[in-house]
């Protein structure tokens, strides 16, 4: 998968059209961590030993995640891409290489690869929201 567009103003200030438009860089964390405490509930009575359990709880507390961070390359179009070309640039914000940063345990990630993910996420923001897929390019 790919996308394409019909016009794309880079940051250097070049406009492109029909450029290909490519998840360059995937990565995948898995950051999960769980952590429990044993809370005291009530004081237990005095010789029954009963009610001990009943008086003390386990909580447990989950943090984190699985994320996906990209980069995009824009390439001159797909036949630049299917000769070899390298890619005119990576997507910048102002100065800088834009890292796109997505939470791949959102509902409507759930059934998606992470690059498929990725391609999804992109075509929402706000440069690529015109863009059209090109499925028939594994990329």
């Amino acid at each position: 998968m790919a996308l394409t567009i019909s016009t794309l103003l880079l940051a250097s200030g070049l406009q492109l059209n029909n450029p290909l438009i490519v998840i360059s860089e995937l990565n995948v964390s898995n950051n999960t961590s769980t952590s429990e405490r044993l809370d005291v509930i009530d004081a237990p009575n005095e010789g029954d030993s009963t009610l001990v359990n009943q008086s003390y709880s386990i909580n447990t507390t989950n943090n984190g995640g699985r994320y996906a961070n990209y980069m995009v390359s824009i390439f001159l179009n797909q036949d630049a891409f299917d000769q070899g070309k390298l890619p005119i640039e990576k997507w910048h914000e102002s100065r800088q290489v834009k890292v796109f940063s997505i939470n791949l345990n959102e509902e409507q990630y759930q059934d998606l690869t992470p690059r498929q993910s990725a391609y999804q996420h992109l075509g929402k923001q706000e440069e690529f929201i015109e863009a059209e897929e090109i499925e028939d390019l594994e990329v």
